[in-house]
């Protein structure tokens, strides 16, 4: 029997590299990550690249820099499925020898002829086991014609129970088992004999894995018993469904963490918002750092409901992220999508550093992704091309507005000193000296200025854009004002 010597908890994430790795499986590899950390044990990787048709290099490196980026560090150098197929096979020959397993000869039609005949009469079609009470003189004389066979599991009678940590008391009959196959004809073995060899060589404590392996769990438990070998804990955490409670697709939201990175998810913000996908703690507190969810990650937590994917609650979450780190992460990837958006060259990044970090910050607050220092920013470093209708009716439009505009201009233009204090009282003064509210100034000048009717304070925003740029706009907009219309 296998045995895990340092009695540590040791927990898997086993992808399949066909493909990017998916908003689904970062969750399971998450809850893995969490439990093993929150135990003081280890988190293992396991690449299970058995489908040769299917698998690539390249998918197994989007595997690597994703979990890299992401922040789920594993322990311990990885493992490919494909490099442990000889003890697959010594397994399934070891249960062949003690009469556990059996050669089953059938071919697909065969077999598809049954499941047909057995279908068309109502019923549920299991193997009948024919191959089961073949003599060892027909076996050899089969194996002697040289037929191709498979290797099915012997089921013993009885029922398997097992205690899942979040769907709890589990129990199968084995009636309800055939006798699944686990060596393929072609001499491949099948998930359910590959994933407990791997499991039991690697000394997992601990499986944790999405609900659809739940049916999966009573054929391997009765694969560790029969080969000897420790049965781990089991956690089959829950399904990640859309709004109308169908699995994800790539429509709602089964993109891999490639797209999200691209999105302007942060790694943080993508994290936090998974581990509300099926857990939650008695605390009202949706924000945590990764230190704080390794100290209260705990399986009994998950819930056996599926879990609602919902982006825009995840962007929240992003977006409450980037507002609590420092400016100085924050600015490589900033500037990275300033720069691809044309905003500034690279050059400027060196020169104008000092700025563009003032700029963040002033930012920061109000973003909920990356690319959003783009779009709502832009305004630092060109001018409006248009400015929002709604505000241009409720802002605009009132009467003096035209006449405070062009007062501002002059008297900015007066200013020597431009900075928050000054700018501050001119904007005030003149508010008051023309007997409307200072908020009516301050919206028009804003929409003028930056296109929007919401932004930062208004006279930071003066400041960084610089008193000359300020006064362009707005004389900018006057004219826009003039040509359309619009002012009273």
């Amino acid at each position: 029997m296998v045995m895990n010597n340092n009695n540590k908890t040791r927990v898997r994430f086993a992808p399949s590299p066909t493909g990017f790795l998916h908003i689904g499986s970062v969750r399971t590899a998450l809850f893995n990550y969490l439990f093993a950390k929150h135990n003081d044990g280890k988190f293992l990787l396991r690449i299970e690249d058995t489908d040769t048709d299917r698998s690539s290099e390249k998918m197994i490196d989007n595997i690597l820099q994703s979990l890299k980026w992401l922040g789920l560090d594993y322990d311990e150098n990885y493992v490919k499925q494909s490099d442990n197929i000889e003890k697959h096979k010594k397994a399934a020959n070891d249960l062949l020898e003690k009469g556990k397993a059996y050669r089953c000869f059938c071919t697909k039609e065969e077999l598809q002829k049954d499941k047909l005949k057995v279908e068309s009469e109502n019923g549920y079609y299991k193997y009948s086991g024919k191959c089961r009470k073949l003599t060892n003189k027909q076996i050899k004389e089969k194996l002697s014609q040289g037929k191709k066979f498979a290797i099915r599991f012997k089921t013993p009678p009885g029922i398997t129970k097992f205690k899942d940590k979040v769907f709890k008391n589990i129990s199968v009959n084995n009636s309800e088992i055939d006798d699944f196959i686990i060596v393929r004809s072609d001499g491949s073995s099948t998930y359910n004999l590959a994933v407990v060899v791997d499991d039991s060589d690697m000394e997992i404590t601990h499986v944790i894995r999405g609900e659809d392996h739940l049916s999966n769990t009573p054929k391997q438990i009765l694969l560790y018993l029969a080969l000897n070998r420790t049965v781990p804990k089991f956690a089959h955490v829950p399904l990640i469904t859309d709004s109308e409670k169908s699995r994800l697709s790539k429509r709602t939201g089964a993109v891999s963490v490639e797209e999200y990175r691209k999105m302007g998810f942060t790694p943080e913000g993508l994290i936090n918002g998974l581990v509300h996908l099926g857990w939650g703690t008695s605390h009202n507190k949706t924000i945590f750092t990764m230190k704080e969810l390794v100290n209260k990650f705990e399986l009994n937590r998950v819930n056996k409901k599926r879990a609602v994917f919902d982006v825009e609650k995840i962007k929240w979450i992003n977006g409450k992220h980037i507002s609590t780190m420092s400016t100085q992460k924050l600015f490589p990837l900033v500037v990275e999508n300033w720069k691809n958006n044309s905003l500034i060259t690279k050059e400027k990044i060196k020169t104008d550093e000092k700025r563009l970090l003032a700029i963040i910050e002033l930012l920061k607050s109000r973003m909920r992704l990356i690319p959003d220092f783009s779009i709502y920013g832009k305004y630092f470093f060109e001018d409006p091309k248009k400015y929002e209708k709604d505000a241009i009716r409720k802002h605009w439009t009132k009467e003096k507005v035209k006449i405070l505009l062009a007062k501002l201009i002059e008297e900015f233009d007066n200013i020597d000193d431009f900075n928050l204090q000054t700018s501050e009282e001119v904007v005030r003064r003149i508010a008051s000296e023309n007997k409307v509210k200072a908020g009516v100034l301050i919206h028009a000048l804003r929409l003028a200025v930056t296109g929007f009717s919401i932004s930062p304070s208004i006279f930071d925003v003066l400041i960084l854009i610089g008193k000359n740029k300020v006064i362009k706009r707005i004389k900018s907009s006057l004219e826009f004002g003039e040509k359309n219309g619009i002012f009273i």
